[in-house]
């Protein structure tokens, strides 16, 4: 098997984990908790996210691909490591400070205050998980056993030790120590390979590392933000019943995409590497992705469509009838967003246009908003289907304008072109 299919599978095992886990979860805990108590759980849970997003920045991007690069030096592969590392928890330990600041002044999170800090161990793990540097050297074996032992082990947990509205707390540990301990042995493991050597890293360095990333961060934080915004705008425009037909559709379609993420991970290592020793091996790889994502795309996107009434049906029942139109319009969002993710993320951040990538993603939020209130005025819950398939198009057709633009290789010739291009820019002021 090679490195590539190999990571892949590795990637899907540790994605099926962090959806299959809570499915298993699910139904004992909103059962033992009541629907108070599991409200208190699914606030605490996505509060922690909050941080969590802040804490894994944009390294899954900017490191994996440094680290990708540089995979067989272990002078610069450690230093990258350190000054990655160091900056997360630097953001950890702000993130911690922003919380006791919270905890301790907002009355409606004083409330909250024991489980929102028992549920901060989460931030914690997912700062000691370095997933971007196995990425980033191709190395997911092991690090994806550790992972998925991680998570698979809270089931038994939660079925154990959860059984009443008072267990709030036990179930917000139960996830809160899983990740940390997660963290802790992906630590160990790393440490036993010998892999990093210990490198220091200055205030200077970590400001330096904040301020490179910052443009990737902030563009995929505002696309996270405005897609979940939708369903608030919505009910605020529309009512409730009608966000609830959009909701329905859209985690139908959430739960696609995310089948789409181990591929798109695996590759990304592969194509950084490639990019920066040899571009036309680079291309030819992205050829062939390329024509395999367009057939895993269009098959996803039309077994989504004709599926749909079946779906709806079998996971929301019969009440949710106006759901399976919502679904029609977004079942052509993952062909968009396969195209955006394969001309952004694997083409446009290894080749050094990540300001081109950061403002496309930036000036869909804005087009998001404007087509949202318009759409959803006159159409509803179809109206705002539309306007996630029409933005998610919008960033495709940017991406590939962009990169044509360049002359970039997309479907054949030689990179030879394109890198003179390149270099030209890089002498008049920076990357592409």
């Amino acid at each position: 098997m090679t490195t590539f299919r190999k990571n892949f599978t590795m990637l899907m095992v540790m994605q099926a984990a962090t959806y299959v886990c809570p499915l298993l979860t699910l139904p004992w805990l909103a059962k033992a908790l009541m629907p108070a108590g599991y409200g208190r759980l699914a606030f605490v849970l996505v509060f922690s996210n909050y941080f969590i997003i802040l804490v894994n920045y944009s390294f899954a991007v900017t490191s994996t691909s440094r680290i990708a690069v540089c995979r067989h030096d272990r002078h610069a592969r450690s230093v990258i490591f350190w000054q990655s590392m160091t900056t997360q928890v630097a953001i950890t330990a702000a993130c911690l400070a922003v919380l006791l600041a919270l905890v301790f002044t907002v009355p409606a999170l004083a409330e909250q205050r024991y489980l929102l800090l028992l549920g901060f161990l989460m931030p914690i793990g997912a700062c000691l998980t370095p997933t971007w540097y196995f990425q980033g050297i191709e190395d997911l074996s092991l690090f994806s056993v550790v992972v998925f032992s991680g998570r698979i082990l809270t089931v038994p947990a939660v079925l154990l030790l959860v059984h009443t509205p008072h267990d709030v707390a036990l179930a917000v540990g139960i996830n809160g120590v899983a990740t940390f301990i997660t963290g802790a042995a992906s630590c160990v493991y790393l440490y036993m390979r010998d892999e990093v050597d210990f490198v220091r890293v200055s205030p200077v360095i970590v400001i330096k590392e904040l301020v490179e990333g910052a443009n990737i961060f902030v563009a995929q934080a505002i696309v996270d933000i405005y897609v979940t915004s939708n369903i608030v705008i919505l009910t605020f425009m529309a009512g409730p019943e009608v966000a609830g037909y959009f909701a329905a559709g859209d985690k139908l379609l959430r739960a696609c995409l995310s089948l789409l993420r181990p591929l798109h991970s695996a590759a990304f290592p592969r194509v950084s590497y490639l990019m920066n020793k040899n571009r036309d091996d680079a291309f030819h790889f992205l050829r062939k992705m390329l024509a395999l994502e367009l057939g895993i795309v269009i098959t996803m996107s039309l077994a989504i469509y004709f599926s749909a009434p079946l779906a709806v049906t079998m996971v929301y029942g019969p009440a949710f009838a106006p759901a399976v139109d919502v679904l029609r319009w977004l079942s052509f969002v993952p062909l968009m967003a396969g195209l955006s993710t394969i001309l952004g993320l694997q083409i446009m951040i290894p080749l050094g246009m990540k300001a081109h990538f950061s403002s496309i993603l930036i000036a869909s939020a804005p087009l998001n908003g404007v087509t949202l209130v318009i759409l959803a005025h006159y159409f509803g819950a179809q109206g705002a289907a539309a306007t996630v398939l029409l933005v998610e198009t919008s960033i495709a057709i940017a991406m590939l304008a962009t990169l044509l633009m360049h002359r970039v290789p997309l479907l054949h010739g030689k990179s030879s072109e394109m890198q003179s291009d390149f270099a030209r820019t890089q002498r008049h002021g920076g990357p592409l």
